[in-house]
């Protein structure tokens, strides 16, 4: 599968040659695995299963009984119109969990639930166009889906919108946009955006450039690629620029913990207004 990678300005005098991160639409990245979030749903035994569904690597999904099974109360609850199953009912093609591995029927579930506004469907199809998978490659086109997704909170796509504009695909480059965009899915707990927002920092692009706010960002201490470059970054600070950094690692710390707690709060209780028939 066709992977976009975004290969970042080099840090003067300190780049590590380092391979970029692999942006892959927010799904597997490396030995790192990202979760897609979830659509909003009531069904809490529909979130876990979906999970399931997404943990599960398409080499490992096939035909056991209990695939079967959800392959068919998805199959029951997209033809119901329910955009949750035709969401599941996508991914269960996508990967051949209880079905036959059929890019072209999952992009068309995908599109039946993006089309009823579920963000996650929204981000898949978007996957399904940047990469040609069930549907002719249009990269301008899966920007757009993104965009829906990202404009709901959707973190994946918010990460991979980001990513789009940093290099300039489907739309012009522009990296202010770039850093709006993971700055939004960092405050998700993104932690392949932070790593991102290090680098702008470091390399000033799309902000001014500022060695101890990337330090703040690489040292978080989520992802192998921060340590390296955060190492690298160390041997061209002075040591009283060292102590600001870590000084500013720890405030960041709280205030990224402070908007996931916050953006997860507002997730739930819009959660507990669609649960009720009359919204209020």
């Amino acid at each position: 599968m066709p992977r976009l990678i975004l290969s970042l300005p080099p840090i003067a005098a300190i780049e590590i040659n380092d391979s970029q991160p692999p942006i892959n639409g927010g799904r597997e990245c490396g030995s790192i695995v990202i979760t897609m979030p979830m659509p909003l749903t009531a069904r809490p035994w529909l979130i876990a299963v979906l999970f399931g569904l997404l943990a599960v690597s398409p080499a490992h999904a096939g035909m056991t009984p209990k695939e079967m099974i959800w392959f068919k109360d998805f199959s029951v609850m997209a033809e119901n119109g329910e955009a949750e199953g035709q969401f599941g009912l996508g991914i269960c093609y996508t990967r051949g969990h209880g079905v036959a591995k059929d890019d072209v029927q999952a992009a068309a579930w995908f599109r039946k639930a993006a089309d009823q506004g579920l963000a996650g469907a929204q981000t898949l199809l978007g996957n399904c166009y940047f990469d040609g998978e069930g549907v002719p490659k249009d990269q301008a086109l899966a920007v757009s889906w993104y965009r829906k997704a990202a404009d709901q909170g959707n973190t994946g796509a918010q990460y991979s919108l980001g990513c789009c504009y940093a290099n300039g695909t489907g739309l012009a480059k522009d990296f202010v946009q770039a850093v709006k965009w993971w700055r939004q899915a960092s405050e998700r707990g993104y932690v392949l955006a932070q790593y991102h927002l290090g680098g702008c920092y470091a390399n000033g692009e799309g902000v001014e450039k500022n060695q101890v706010e990337a330090y703040a960002y690489w040292n978080q201490g989520t992802v192998e690629y921060s340590r390296r470059k955060l190492a690298a970054l160390e041997k061209q600070m002075t040591p009283e620029q060292i102590a600001a950094g870590k000084k500013r690692t720890k405030e960041l710390k709280r205030e990224l913990e402070d908007k996931i707690y916050e953006n997860a709060r507002q997730k739930e209780f819009a959660a507990k207004i669609a649960e009720k028939p009359d919204g209020k």
